[in-house]
């Protein structure tokens, strides 16, 4: 199949050419566009969820088609196209999880592990996961013509950027590994990660503690801001691109069950590290620094559900 030319590189300005107003109605559908497909999977009923889902997507398939077509929409064809990859990911993530972990692993959820009931069921469906996020964003960005340069993928990391981010996720792990040492720690009124856990269960638990982090990382790098980044900065500027990509980071989040103070979770830690991830993802023009460093960021989180099944 031939891919659908698109340009291979950011050299329009479109945002020169919209008025104030006309911007800020964008911004407000952007948000729409993509909070649609998270507010989707609040839907307590599996059947009207996965039914929502599908017919978002479906809408914003039939935008991205007539972006090709129509000279009115064409300069938000790559836009279009994101926000569809993005939906997708939500339906497939809505319906597979749930189906491989109850009929082919054996497993359910627990409270306190939203993944599965073992740390071997945890890993498989954070890897699965993981793959139902890139694997679909790849094909979209094939079969339309996105280079993996707007997806911030085709970088390698190297100099100070990825010392920097290396040294921060093995400063963190160590903080955390040594948190059983100091009992009361603050940390654990946000994040708490289990009773009675020792150093040295964290030592036992971390390979997996460590594959499940960072592919957790790397996905979601790549969903909110190797998708939205550049097409966000190409309407709205540098600073409102990343605001707004942190905003549906942020938003992504509200259903977390493992915080016993989600606004604070939310506000202090989520938010923040969205922006922190879109500013060193464009400083490095990578993924990869700062999936490193989002990855430090959800070792607390993933050893609390590891912790729980251990």
């Amino acid at each position: 199949m031939h891919a659908v030319a698109l340009a291979p590189r950011f050299t329009a300005a479109p945002a020169a050419r919209l008025a104030l107003r006309a911007r800020a109605g964008l911004t407000l559908l952007c948000l729409c566009a993509a909070l649609a497909p998270l507010a989707a999977r609040w839907i307590p009923d599996l059947a009207t969820r996965l039914t929502c889902g599908v017919l978002i997507a479906a809408a914003l398939l039939a935008l991205s088609l007539a972006s090709g077509k129509l000279a009115a929409l064409r300069q938000f064809r790559e836009l279009s196209w994101v926000l569809f990859a993005f939906a997708l990911v939500q339906v497939l993530n809505n319906a597979i999880p749930r189906y491989v972990a109850t009929y082919v692993l054996g497993e359910s959820p627990t409270d306190a592990n939203p993944l599965a009931s073992t740390i071997s069921g945890s890993v498989v469906m954070r890897l699965l996961e993981t793959a139902i996020a890139i694997v679909p964003i790849l094909v979209v960005a094939r079969l339309v013509g996105l280079n993996l340069d707007s997806l911030y993928l085709s970088k390698r990391p190297g100099g100070r950027w990825l010392v920097f981010a290396i040294a921060a996720f093995v400063a963190v792990y160590v903080y955390i590994a040594t948190i059983p040492l100091r009992p009361g720690s603050p940390i654990q009124q946000v994040l708490p990660i289990g009773a009675n856990l020792t150093s040295q269960r964290v030592l036992a638990l971390t390979p997996a503690l460590l594959v499940m982090a960072l592919s957790n990382a790397f996905q979601e790098e790549l969903l909110f801001r190797g998708l939205f980044l550049q097409r966000y900065t190409l309407f709205f500027g540098a600073g409102v691109a990343n605001v707004l990509q942190a905003a549906v980071f942020t938003v992504a989040h509200v259903d977390t069950t493992y915080s016993p103070m989600l606004l604070v979770f939310l506000v202090a830690l989520v938010f923040p590290i969205g922006l922190l991830a879109g500013y060193m993802m464009r400083a490095s023009n990578g993924i990869y620094v700062p999936a490193i460093l989002h990855g430090a960021f959800d070792i607390l989180i993933y050893l609390g559900f590891l912790a729980s099944v251990a």
